[in-house]
């Protein structure tokens, strides 16, 4: 950087990554602010500049000074990367500390204190303070904390077996202890004494929601397009993927349907993709916050399906990076449900959506999120000047529709139900027939139409 940027930097003031010394007086002040500099987002010391930004220069020996600096870096433990230049600026020399960013899952302390910016300021961070700062750091991880309550008989030995099988290893259980197998699936520790991991009890506990009641997935089917009248309300409950099951089967009993003809066949399809919901639940189970004592809630309307998990996206993902970059959360989660088949690809999830919908002539997923939740929506609503297979519009399937329900389709009532002239009905229905979907009845003005199968 050269020396009109730092100009620049001094004219704008302390920051949260500019920080102006007169001189140095302490090697423990020094140590605290290039900790929470690295704590934070990286930042910029400059020493021989006052608190309102003049240039006072600094005096003595500027090499003593920089192994000063040096030196208090060392109390900062693990020790930042940092690098020490030395400026003129208004026949002055002042020197530019430079504290680069910690990584995503390293903290810097000194003497056994996190120190952050916030603002201009340094903060000791204290109590739930520091749980927050792991946690965002993803240096804390639900999936890794013990449950000293839980006891081996707490679990589900047929939940592991079944595991073991989907596997390849059903005979394990048959050659190993079972503490054995939780320790080698890093699910358990010795330390001090056998102790089961959050992830153990997820996914084998008799009653994971015991244990962890946030874990269930509240289901709703609302009236309309508004969340006031409920028509359906389910709890998923259980261990990850029958909560995925579960949660998948029941937006799927509420979608719409829709007909396609392909020859002589008449095919019923939903119009929201299995395969689309699916993938939102199982995102939403792997990725969310599990120390968020929320739940996970999928909401199904008339025109859109919405799935909310807590927790917003993990440090270093943003919505731009969506389906392109996988950061995980909850890596032993992520794992256990690749062995059962839920995860194929990493980071492939968000974008197979993508796909799905656009190949079902949907709109893409919209996201909405926040530092507390993060929801995907799937709206129903087909793109406009869309065509079915076989050349069939819409108003073809409005026809098919009709008849699943009812005995008999008359071309007066298929030119009022699409709102378009008799001609055009009696064209319409006479390409329908042609491809063999429906068959008319009678020659005279009392004919009719009915399925070719009925």
């Amino acid at each position: 950087m050269d020396a009109d940027k730092f100009r620049d930097l001094i004219r704008e003031g302390e920051t949260v990554e500019v920080e102006f010394k007169q001189s140095l007086q302490s090697s423990h002040e020094i140590a605290r602010i290039l900790c929470a500099f690295a704590n934070t987002q990286g930042g910029l010391l400059f020493l021989g500049i006052g608190n309102g930004g003049e240039v006072k220069g600094l005096e003595g020996n500027l090499d003593m000074l920089q192994q000063k600096i040096s030196q208090s870096n060392t109390m900062v433990h693990p020790s930042p990367l940092i690098n020490i230049e030395i400026l003129t600026l208004e026949g002055k020399k002042i020197i530019v500390v430079t504290a680069h960013k910690a990584g995503a899952s390293v903290f810097h302390t000194v003497e056994g204190v996190i120190f952050v910016r916030i603002g201009s300021t340094i903060q000791k961070l204290e109590g739930q303070s520091i749980v927050e700062f792991l946690r965002h750091r993803q240096i804390l991880q639900f999936d890794e904390s013990i449950e000293p309550t839980a006891q081996l008989a707490d679990l589900d030995v047929k939940k592991i077996e079944a595991y073991l099988e989907k596997r390849g290893q059903a005979e394990h259980l048959k050659t190993h202890a079972l503490k054995d197998f939780l320790l080698s699936k890093n699910i358990a520790t010795l330390q001090p004494d056998f102790t089961l991991k959050s992830t153990a009890l997820l996914f084998f506990a008799k009653e994971p929601q015991q244990f962890y009641p946030h874990t269930k997935i509240k289901l709703v089917r609302f009236d309309g397009t508004t969340p006031v009248k409920t028509i359906a309300y389910e709890d998923a409950k259980g261990a990850p993927p029958e909560l995925i099951d579960h949660s998948a089967n029941f937006v799927m009993r509420f979608v719409p349907k829709e007909f396609i003809i392909d020859g002589l066949k008449r095919t019923e399809i939903p119009v929201l993709p299995g395969e689309v919901v699916r993938e939102s639940v199982i995102n939403a189970v792997a990725h969310r916050d599990y120390f968020n004592k929320n739940e996970i809630q999928v909401s199904v309307f008339d025109d859109r399906v919405e799935i909310t998990n807590p927790g917003g996206l993990p440090e270093g993902m943003t919505k731009e990076l969506l389906g392109a970059l996988s950061i995980q959360r909850n890596p032993r989660i992520y794992q256990f449900l690749s062995d059962y088949g839920y995860m194929e690809g990493i980071g492939s999830g968000i974008s197979k959506i993508y796909e799905l919908m656009d190949l079902s002539h949907l709109g893409p997923p919209e996201f909405l999120l926040s530092k507390e939740f993060f929801r995907i929506t799937l709206r129903m609503e087909k793109k406009k000047g869309r065509k079915t297979a076989q050349g069939m519009d819409a108003r073809h399937e409005n026809a098919l529709g009709y008849l699943k329900e009812h005995s008999k389709l008359k071309s007066s009532e298929y030119a009022t139900m699409n709102k378009i002239s008799l001609p055009t009905a009696l064209k319409e229905l006479h390409t329908l027939e042609k491809k063999g979907a429906i068959k008319k009845v009678g020659k005279t003005r009392g004919s009719y139409y009915t399925l070719k199968d009925a």
